[in-house]
């Protein structure tokens, strides 16, 4: 009983810190669990809570990834609050993030693999082809799935959760009993839902989040989820949005509207940037200037903005 009162008080985000301050570089999880008599998964778990209270240690632990909230606190100290404006930015420097910690993650493990046959000075491998599939591509599948194929996690839920974020920073309340809007992401509901709550009726609006692209995945989730819905990503390819497939999404799926990169829209043909629906208006929507004010809108009035062509 005695032992389990101890553990209770554990300071776990001091004596992490404490650990790392007295090594360079990175360190393995597997170096922390002496420290802790806990699994490796409540080891992980303790970890990503002090990365929450402690940027410092994010990127020292080799594998372990922040929560997408901590990565997006980080990028608001940068940037300052998210929000419609520089959604796109926060999309960039959140994947900076990432990807910086997974390139790291990804050399120490290469090194500490190879070993000798890893010449530091040159940068060259001197290991036939089967030695280094044995000593490096077969262990390697097994770290990404014993360390939680951490990097999937975050890529799947991180351009969402900056979407949130920023109806959040703009006025729209997501908790308590009457919320402006929720995650939901089930049950064919959209992956975000907005909320009309007025006198006499109640409206939802269901969003339907994406990433980089479009593909069919896109036009399957708005077919998928009840009316009215609008679609919303980082779309990097102008291509996937031809006057055809707008058409398509607008009468098929009807969406009411897709939001994507100004630097998107931009590059869009003149007659897919003139698709409308109807009591709408424009299809084809800025993510950064105009996503977040329909949200609002809806939430207001029952209905997004109607937009012309432009």
């Amino acid at each position: 009983m005695q032992n389990a009162k101890v553990a209770k008080k554990t300071d776990y985000t001091s004596v992490i810190q404490s650990y790392l301050s007295s090594r360079t570089g990175l360190v393995d999880l597997e170096e922390l669990l002496p420290l802790f008599k806990v699994s490796v998964q409540t080891l992980r778990s303790k970890i990503k809570i002090a990365m929450a209270h402690d940027h410092s240690i994010r990127g020292r632990i080799a594998g372990v990834f922040p929560d997408t909230s901590s990565i997006i606190d980080e990028v608001e100290r940068e940037i300052g609050l998210i929000e419609g404006h520089n959604l796109v930015l926060a999309n960039v420097r959140s994947s900076e993030l990432v990807e910086g910690w997974s390139r790291s993650f990804s050399e120490h493990f290469c090194k500490k693999m190879l070993g000798s046959n890893l010449n530091p000075a040159t940068g060259k491998v001197t290991v036939t082809f089967d030695e280094l599939r044995n000593q490096l591509l077969i262990p390697y599948e097994r770290y990404l799935v014993q360390s939680g194929n951490g990097l999937v996690s975050i890529a799947g839920t991180l351009n969402q959760s900056l979407l949130v974020r920023a109806l959040r920073n703009s006025g729209l309340n997501d908790t308590g009993s009457n919320p402006n809007f929720r995650e939901t992401g089930t049950k064919s509901e959209g992956d975000i839902q907005i909320y009309f709550n007025g006198a006499k009726s109640r409206k939802t609006l269901s969003v339907e989040a994406k990433s980089y692209a479009a593909r069919e995945r896109l036009l399957r989730g708005l077919a998928d989820i009840p009316i009215p819905k609008v679609g919303v990503g980082f779309f990097n390819d102008a291509r996937e949005f031809g006057r055809d497939r707008i058409t398509l999404m607008a009468t098929s799926a009807q969406a009411s509207a897709l939001y994507m990169p100004d630097s998107t829209l931009r590059e869009l043909t003149i007659d897919a940037r003139y698709v409308e629906f109807p009591g709408t208006g424009r299809i084809c929507r800025s993510l950064e200037r105009e996503f977040v004010d329909d949200m609002h809108a809806f939430v207001n009035n029952g209905s997004i903005r109607s937009r012309s062509p432009c």
